[in-house]
């Protein structure tokens, strides 16, 4: 069942009023949080829920056992091992597959033969999500000594259905500190979660479906079919399809969490208005980012053994960051691109040093072309369709029609509406804070039915359920 369905506004509108009407009675309440969970992941597979909760017994005992042996001498070890075995359903699931063909492609060359056998492995949803959750509670377990949580908290932490099927990533020390607070239970900054969830629904079934459809979909179906115009528009489209469709899905479950009376990171801060790829990263996708930075690019070394061990780090962690996005060498291209990318930034700060730094809009300029370029091999089939419609950009400029002039104007209507998303948040903040709540019950109603009007019939999936 999806955020955006009909299905699930029905099912929200009986289910909120029941949790807050439980605050009283805490443990009931955050049980029937957890049950619900379950049931809305049931939904998608009861199978699926069932691998989630053998999954959260596994991490429960782990977690236990890893406060239980805090003066073992391999403690270490066997923490790495607990957190090794919590990656193997992740691993197994979306890996396997890459890794038997690539094996078959490969072993024949060297005069071997790979063994392999073909398993049908389903991925279940949300699993990337689910799992490195996990190893933030195994991490926070190992590194701390905080009080022991309950199974039935723990069941919560991973099964939290507005972060279970595509995040952001929450901390599990973070999410077990709002479990004690006095907000949990009730709805906290409503106006916000409601503006959010709005504003997530345009996002979503309006912008990011209308570039699908209009400029993206029909250009890498046929990337060598393309002209300038239609690969160009294509690039650009897809580059504000991704960001409208994952921040708007964000801006959502940050809404329907606020409902419940929790707060999750936040994991966009316009980051199109980046003028380097370091900023890029501070403010794209920042739950993963600092994920991946605190899990992956630290313990490698981080910036400790020099400058070009850190470089050589940057780009490791960076493909590790793309291949999380599935089992595909397209993901890795598009990794690789922006380790390397970060890394020439650093080599030209270090050259002529950052004092040279180049106009700031020049800078966002270079910045956001790289960063549209390398979202062609994420979003493309395999590597020779990303550089066919790449190729295609040489193909003759082609007609321009009146939707690239609407891409165009909307281009730059959303550039100045990033600049000023902050205030402009504030300020509709504060207008439904001043409503009455038969005016704002009357307004969302018809901005949601406005959304509903105007995006694509059926319920459209959001990308990074594929994740």
């Amino acid at each position: 069942m999806s955020f955006v369905s009909p299905e699930f506004a029905l099912v929200a509108l009986i289910f909120f009023p029941l949790y807050w009407s439980l605050n009283r009675h805490r443990s009931i309440q955050l049980g029937f949080l957890t049950l619900s969970g379950y049931a809305l992941y049931a939904t998608w597979s009861v199978q699926f829920a069932g691998i989630l909760l053998v999954f959260s017994a596994y991490i429960w005992l782990a977690g236990q056992w890893v406060q239980s042996c805090k003066t073992h001498p391999r403690r270490k070890l066997w923490f790495a091992i607990s957190v090794l075995v919590s990656l193997v359903l992740l691993l197994a699931s979306k890996y396997y597959e890459f890794v038997r063909q690539l094996l078959s492609t490969l072993m024949p060359n060297v005069g071997m033969q790979a063994l392999l056998p073909i398993i049908d492995i389903v991925a279940p949803a949300g699993i990337s999500f689910f799992t490195f959750q996990a190893v933030t509670y195994l991490v926070w377990q190992y590194e701390s000594k905080p009080p022991r949580p309950s199974f039935v908290h723990l069941l919560l932490f991973l099964s939290f259905w507005p972060t279970l099927f595509a995040g952001p990533i929450m901390r599990a020390r973070d999410f077990f500190a709002q479990l004690d607070g006095p907000e949990v239970g009730l709805p906290r900054q409503t106006q916000k979660a409601i503006y959010y969830i709005l504003l997530g629904l345009f996002q979503k079934m309006v912008f990011a479906s209308w570039l699908a459809a209009t400029f993206v979909d029909e250009a890498f179906k046929y990337p060598d079919s393309q002209t300038f115009v239609t690969g160009l528009a294509a690039i650009v489209g897809y580059s504000l399809q991704i960001f409208l469709d994952f921040a708007g899905y964000t801006l959502i479950v940050t809404g329907l969490a606020l409902m419940l009376g929790f707060s999750l990171p936040i994991n966009f801060k316009q980051p199109y208005l980046a003028i380097n790829l370091q900023e890029f990263w501070r403010h794209w996708h920042i739950s993963l980012s600092s994920f991946i930075r605190d899990y992956v690019y630290i313990p490698l070394g981080g910036n400790r053994n020099g400058f070009l061990q850190t470089q050589i780090n940057i780009l490791l962690a960076m493909v590790i960051s793309g291949l999380w996005h599935g089992a595909n060498s397209t993901f890795i291209v598009w990794g690789a691109l922006h380790g390397l990318g970060v890394v020439f930034v650093n080599l030209y700060d270090k050259i002529l040093g950052k004092d040279q730094a180049m106009p700031v809009a020049l800078a966002r300029f270079f910045t956001l072309s790289y960063i549209a370029l390398a979202w062609v091999f994420f979003r493309a089939d395999n590597n020779e369709a990303a550089l066919q419609l790449l190729a295609a950009l040489t193909n003759g400029l082609g007609k321009a029609e009146f939707q690239h002039a609407l891409l165009a104007a909307f281009v730059i209507i959303f550039f100045l509406l990033s600049a000023r998303a902050h205030r402009l948040e504030q300020a509709c903040v504060q207008r439904l804070t001043e409503l009455g709540w038969v005016a704002l019950t009357c307004l969302v109603s018809g901005l949601a039915f406005a959304a509903i009007l105007l995006g694509p019939s059926g319920v459209p999936s959001f990308i990074y359920y594929r994740f």
